[in-house]
């Protein structure tokens, strides 16, 4: 009876200590249970993201080549939907986007490039399958347009930095926000395409002209596909008859 006496602090310390070491094993097991779960979850929801990230892009896609199909039914000239591969500077340091369709697809320089948005430019050089276009925002583009509102004909051009400028009399009815259009007389462009809106009037100092700044509707740096209208340049057409395709090729390089 003695040595239970004895004995039975010492049981109860070891008693104790198992319960504890139990009672730990149990809260590691549990909370590493609930580390693995909390991991698994952590890799279903970035799983998910990535497939309504997925989704977002293939119906941003979609609405795109959507509106891109509504604006080949709007021309009687067959189109070509390009997608943009690049983005490069050529000769004259001009601003050109390359496109995955060329010869092989029926693209001559000259032709007009379309976005869901509005104009972008013109093919001004083509391989077997790229084309590259020149932008309505380069220094050397221009193109006969239309101010929707009042129909006051212009010539537009580019002046880089993403927009383009129209001069015209001091005069001529013109509001911030009008609306700017491919004209239809000149040039490869058919009628009634839009290219931007206007965001600044200045006066010129001869007290006779102002400077429309005009803010192309398309975002160059953006842009994932584009339309081509297979028209070809009367221009462009006229210099292959009498000098050959390859002097334009060789003025481009």
């Amino acid at each position: 009876m003695a040595g239970q006496e004895v004995l039975y602090p010492l049981e109860l310390v070891w008693h104790r200590t198992l319960e504890g070491v139990h009672a730990t094993w149990s809260q590691y097991v549990g909370l590493s249970g609930a580390a693995y779960e909390n991991a698994q979850l952590k890799e279903r929801l970035a799983q998910l993201e990535v497939r309504v990230m997925d989704r977002e892009q293939w119906m941003n896609e979609a609405l795109r080549l959507r509106q891109l199909l509504h604006i080949s039914q709007k021309s009687e000239d067959p189109m070509l939907v390009g997608e943009v591969v690049g983005s490069y500077k050529h000769f004259l340091s001009f601003p050109t986007l390359r496109v995955d369709r060329g010869t092989s697809d029926g693209v001559l320089p000259g032709m007009p490039v379309m976005s869901e948005k509005g104009v972008v430019g013109q093919v001004i050089r083509t391989g077997l399958h790229f084309s590259d276009i020149q932008t309505i925002e380069d220094h050397n583009f221009y193109l006969d347009v239309l101010v929707e509102r009042t129909r006051i004909r212009a010539v537009l051009h580019g002046v880089g930095d993403g927009l383009c400028r129209l001069q015209m009399h001091r005069h001529a009815d013109l509001r911030i926000g009008d609306t700017v259009v491919t004209s239809g007389l000149v040039g490869t462009f058919p009628k009634g395409f839009p290219i931007g809106a206007v965001m600044k009037i200045s006066y010129e100092a001869d007290d006779i002209s102002q400077v429309i700044t005009i803010k192309p509707l398309v975002d160059f740096r953006q842009l994932e596909e584009v339309m081509i209208l297979l028209r070809p340049s009367s221009v462009i057409e006229t210099i292959r008859e009498t000098a050959g395709l390859s002097w334009i090729e060789n003025v481009l390089h």
